[in-house]
């Protein structure tokens, strides 16, 4: 099925009072000269703001020792591609997982046995899980049994949070053992696509991003302005301004709502072309909610 207001990619909403805010209060005034000092308290404040949500709870991330500051959370998974390839770890995901994992893998093709659920876990493995899990919008599929499963076998984790600041009713813990890292991003919970930055907590004090944190060798003017977003806009300001759009677009084109405001999912045959890896149909529906919140229509 064809609509010029689905989609197929993982972007979330422009938010243009994000940009409005940033054009009248940051820009005009931004000391480039202070923005290394900046960093410090990006990392103080991006906790803080995580924690603030009323509609999630992300919990453990004090059970972490290092937090390094990260060009988004892709950066921080080209990290971990390296610490595997450094470690002769083979990075196992589930089927639905952001692609770009399988696309940018170092130490060869992808094949079908790295898919998590087509060959079990073993030692010498280590995992790639989104939350909200790219391939549905929700909570991962067995969360907490991955999570067992990798504890018991040694397995080291990342967990990649880059849709926070787009989803609701999301309540994780992270703080088990085989968990090394756990990545934010500002891109799209408040717009930051073109000055992208996040924020990593990380068990592991090793590697390119620990030295660049501990140098200040960042992207200081993208830090500079998602701390000036978040101490101005709270993580669920996307959610309160398009929850309601989200559950009417999904009733009106029989969709499967999800927990992240831009994604619904479907398992009718005629919403294939939107598959993840023969896992799950994901529509990209963020369009849609622009044209419902401004007029309350819908394109069929």
């Amino acid at each position: 099925m064809t609509n010029p207001d689905f989609g197929t990619t993982g972007n979330s909403i422009w938010n243009q009072p994000y940009i409005d805010h940033l054009t009248e209060h940051f820009f005009p005034s931004v000391d480039l000269g202070a923005l290394p000092d900046r960093a410090s308290e990006f990392l103080e404040v991006y906790p803080q703001w995580i924690a603030s949500s009323q509609f999630n709870s992300f919990t453990g991330l004090d059970k972490f020792p290092h937090r390094w500051v990260s060009l988004g959370t892709t950066q921080t998974l080209d990290w971990f591609h390296y610490y595997c390839a450094a470690n002769g770890l083979r990075i196992r995901m589930m089927r639905g997982e952001y692609p770009y994992n399988r696309d940018a893998l170092l130490e060869g093709v992808w094949t079908h046995d790295r898919y998590i659920g087509d060959r079990p876990l073993i030692a010498g493995d280590a995992v790639i899980v989104s939350v909200p899990f790219s391939g549905t919008g929700r909570v991962p599929p067995r969360w907490n049994r991955l999570l067992e499963e990798c504890n018991a076998k040694q397995i080291p984790v990342l967990v990649d949070c880059a849709w926070f600041g787009t989803c609701w009713d999301i309540d994780v813990d992270l703080s088990a053992d085989c968990i090394k890292l756990v990545s934010f991003s500002t891109t799209k919970g408040l717009s930051c696509g073109n000055w992208r930055s996040g924020i990593t907590f990380s068990r592991i004090a090793e590697g390119s991003l620990a030295v660049q944190t501990e140098w200040l060798h960042g992207i200081h003017l993208n830090t500079a302005i998602g701390l000036e977003l978040m101490q101005n806009f709270s993580p669920d300001t996307l959610v309160k301004k398009y929850r309601d759009a989200h559950a009417q677009v999904c009733v009106h084109y029989g969709l499967d709502a999800s927990n992240t405001i831009h994604i619904a999912t479907s398992d009718d045959p005629a919403y294939d072309s939107y598959s993840r890896d023969g896992a799950h149909n994901r529509i990209n529906i963020r369009t849609a909610l622009k044209r419902y919140n401004k007029n309350g229509t819908f394109t069929q």
